[in-house]
């Protein structure tokens, strides 16, 4: 199984992984798992906008420690974003949405939006 975290996700899993919920911590301990670099771009940004007190280096350096792979925004997954339903505006879970289908991934989030595009959703807070 393929697993992709939504920047939600990944700040929890870099804060306080504990706080993950059970399915959340069983898919993450027995799938591969990504994060797109369009993850890094949105927090990085926020971060930057001071909207969001996050380390982002120490996290990057949980990445290998983690298992977790870098996964690049492409030519295929840009082309779906623009044929997604407008469910989203969030160019960044767009683009995450997208990647996940391209991908044939389930994702860890907290957004029940996500559903809405048909993905496998494992759910990182209680909704």
């Amino acid at each position: 199984m393929k697993i992709l975290l939504d920047s939600c996700a990944f700040v929890d899993l870099a804060i306080n992984a504990d706080s993950l919920t059970q399915p959340a911590k069983v898919a993450y301990q027995n799938s591969d798992v990504y994060l797109s670099v369009a993850t890094v771009w949105e927090l990085g940004l926020k971060r930057s906008l001071g909207k969001l007190n996050f380390d982002m280096a120490r996290a990057i350096d949980l990445l290998p420690q983690n298992a977790i792979k870098i996964i690049d925004i492409t030519l295929p997954v840009t082309l779906l974003v623009n044929e997604l339903p407008h469910h989203h505006k969030d160019p960044f879970d767009r683009i995450i949405i997208a990647t996940a289908k391209i991908h044939d991934m389930s994702i860890i989030t907290s957004d029940t939006i996500f559903e809405k595009y048909g993905l496998d959703v494992i759910y990182s807070r209680v909704p």
